[in-house]
């Protein structure tokens, strides 16, 4: 009896030693290390080290493979079309995603980021495309009013939201993302979650009669 449940367990642990070993080996995730309270991300193994992103910049698509974990449980994901030496991405499906970048890489501004179109997304607890503004004179509309537009108050009552997902070609696979708001009198805005500035918008969607140019 004590033999036979000796080759019980020798036989468990022997599973549980190979399960671990070919667990580590298809783990083939660089490892990098969280530098203290910044963020920032090391990866000592190729000398690069990667600096958090405000949310308003996001990856576009992700690689479904994990490229890099962190020490305290971060993952990141190569960022599609983009060399992982200069961005990264964390799961773009799993609520706010943060973009790293590699130290040397400049980060976007909205002024410079030469937006060509935006997507439209309904974002609660997934995110939903739901049009495309790419009439130019749209988009110019919309990118001056941001920067433009003295600041406004926050509006007291939002009836819609959207996010405004800002594409170039000079960043291509990096969005710049705005919320889009309107309140309960039909007025639209632009808003920035993270710095906080907020202006109007003369860009009316969907139709209706709110201020500025319909978007059917």
């Amino acid at each position: 009896m004590i033999l036979r449940n000796f080759k019980k367990l020798f036989i468990l642990i022997s599973v549980i030693l190979i399960a671990l070993i070919l667990f580590s080996c298809g783990d083939n995730a660089l490892k990098f290390k969280n530098d203290g309270n910044t963020g920032n991300l090391i990866d000592g193994e190729n000398g690069r080290y990667y600096i958090y992103c405000k949310g308003y910049l996001q990856a576009a698509a992700i690689s479904p493979y994990i490229y890099a974990k962190g020490d305290q449980g971060e993952k990141l994901y190569e960022v599609d079309g983009i060399d992982p030496s200069k961005w990264l991405s964390e799961d773009i499906n799993n609520g706010i995603a943060f973009l790293f970048r590699e130290q040397s890489e400049e980060e976007p501004e909205f002024e410079t980021f030469e937006t060509e179109r935006i997507h439209i997304v309904m974002s609660e607890e997934v995110s939903v495309a739901v049009g495309l503004i790419d009439d130019m004179k749209d988009v110019y509309t919309i990118v001056n009013d941001y920067i433009y537009n003295p600041e406004t108050d926050y509006p007291g009552f939002v009836t819609d939201r959207f996010d405004f997902c800002f594409e170039s070609e000079k960043y291509s696979g990096i969005y710049y993302v705005l919320q889009y708001l309107v309140d309960e009198r039909n007025n639209a805005y632009l808003y920035n979650r993270w710095t906080g500035r907020c202006v109007s918008c003369g860009v009316k969607l969907f139709g209706g009669s709110g201020v500025g140019a319909d978007i059917d």
